[in-house]
């Protein structure tokens, strides 16, 4: 990859960590309130929340404050950092080798660099959702020997499989916002309208569309990283399979064991909450997450956009100098 490509795609991935690191220390409480709204119904704690506004109030008056809010905030930062840092720089270069793509190209180039990143970061991910329903949750080291020990090694990637299917939020997302940036934005360049408002307008609302259109698939995930005792379907699970064991080796059929495959994924979870709960289960909290997508991704992309252009013009500026120091060095 050419210099200047390099240059761009870093220069992508460092102003969109940097804008993402900002915008998930912004919104954390509202990510802990939808966190714990998605999952509430499988709960076996008694306190349930009737939206955002009562979730919010309950943890800060039963939990310790205000403080509570921010449970596993830094942890959450650092893994969206990496997080973005990998995505942003997967997909920049996998734009680049393509000059004008197709829908299904960018979908898929989304999609890719989506998957890449989250396979790095899902078991720090298992984590900060272990934070977010419970205040002891012990240190990152504590916490992923925890989530080991009752689910083996794949545990550590609980909900990666939702993760497949969410890889196409940031793809639609970008699409999305390429798609009405390219209408809107050369149509009010004569206008007297700023620019980053129009950015962060164009960008929430692009967000808000794909977080709709891929909710059921977070709350499914949400319900895969749940730690085992707060899973109120956990006996009823231990009470089928005694079941099953004694009904002998017969039954275990190569079809049942298929089903206890597709039972563990996203797509088994989220057939068994509209099967239990209905469908109108799948979207709990979806209020507070849109609100939270709303501001966290124009945030993040108004940031991205001016951290940007700032380390491509620090990098230019420094360039004279590294060419004396190379000179001096010879």
């Amino acid at each position: 990859m050419p210099s200047n490509a390099a240059l761009e795609a870093l220069g992508h991935a460092v102003s969109g960590s940097i804008g993402t690191g900002i915008s998930t220390a912004a919104v954390f409480p509202l990510d802990l309130v939808t966190t714990r709204l998605k999952a509430q119904r499988q709960m076996k704690s008694s306190e349930h929340y009737d939206g955002v506004i009562d979730g919010l109030k309950a943890i800060v008056s039963h939990e310790g404050g205000i403080a509570a809010l921010y449970n596993g905030l830094g942890l959450d930062v650092g893994k969206s950092l990496v997080d973005s840092f990998l995505f942003f720089g997967f997909y920049t270069y996998l734009r680049q080798r393509t000059r004008h793509p197709r829908v299904a190209q960018e979908l898929a180039m989304g999609a890719l660099a989506g998957a890449c990143s989250r396979a790095i970061t899902t078991p720090v991910s298992n984590v900060v959702t272990r934070m977010q329903m419970q205040q002891d949750t012990e240190s990152l080291a504590g916490a992923l020997a925890a989530i080991r020990k009752e689910s083996g090694l794949l545990g550590l990637w609980s909900g990666y499989s939702a993760t497949l299917i969410l890889t196409m939020n940031p793809s639609i997302t970008f699409l999305i916002n390429r798609r009405l940036a390219k209408r809107i934005i050369p149509a009010l360049e004569e206008e007297d309208v700023p620019v980053a408002w129009i950015a962060f307008l164009l960008a929430a609302i692009s967000k808000s569309t794909a977080t709709i259109v891929t909710y059921p698939f977070q709350t499914g995930r949400t319900r895969l990283q749940m730690p085992t005792g707060l899973n109120s379907e956990d006996s009823s699970h231990d009470g089928e399979e005694a079941n099953t064991k004694s009904q002998g080796h017969a039954a275990k059929s190569l079809i049942s064991r298929l089903f206890g495959v597709l039972d563990k994924t996203v797509f088994g979870v989220i057939l068994r909450i509209i099967n239990k709960e209905g469908l109108r289960a799948l979207y709990d909290g979806l209020q507070g997450e849109l609100f939270k997508g709303f501001l966290s991704h124009g945030l993040t992309m108004v940031t991205k956009g001016s951290v940007h252009r700032l380390v491509i013009r620090l990098w230019i500026l420094s360039q004279p100098q590294l060419r004396k120091r190379l000179q001096l060095k010879q």
